[in-house]
């Protein structure tokens, strides 16, 4: 499993890699929202391999109040997932763990 986790902008991302194939078509919202991230600047953690992208994570940060059941939680700044995603070639390998911890450093 060569490759690594690096931090790229949305608008460097190749959404064309067949990692993306299933996203576009399960869910017709990812081409507006991918973009709109994009114009945004926002980043994610990306991992790439030989074979292309072979994970991706969506981190974001947010102040907002948590309702639970009977309690919540104050507006105080936290990260939020927004997206994770692995290729089918890494589940079952503990990526999918080091990109979260990756991304709550």
């Amino acid at each position: 499993m060569a490759g690594k986790f690096e931090w790229h902008k949305f608008s460097e991302v190749n959404l064309d890699d067949p990692f993306f194939d299933s996203l576009k078509a399960d869910y017709e919202e990812f081409l507006v929202w991918f973009k709109k991230k994009s114009g945004a600047g926002e980043y994610a953690l990306v991992f790439h391999d030989e074979q292309g992208v072979g994970a991706y994570v969506y981190l974001k940060r947010e102040i907002e109040a948590i309702q639970l059941i009977g309690k919540t939680l104050p507006a105080i700044p936290r990260v939020k997932i927004g997206t994770l995603r692995l290729a089918e070639r890494f589940r079952g390998m503990r990526l999918g763990e080091g990109a979260l911890r990756m991304g709550i450093k």
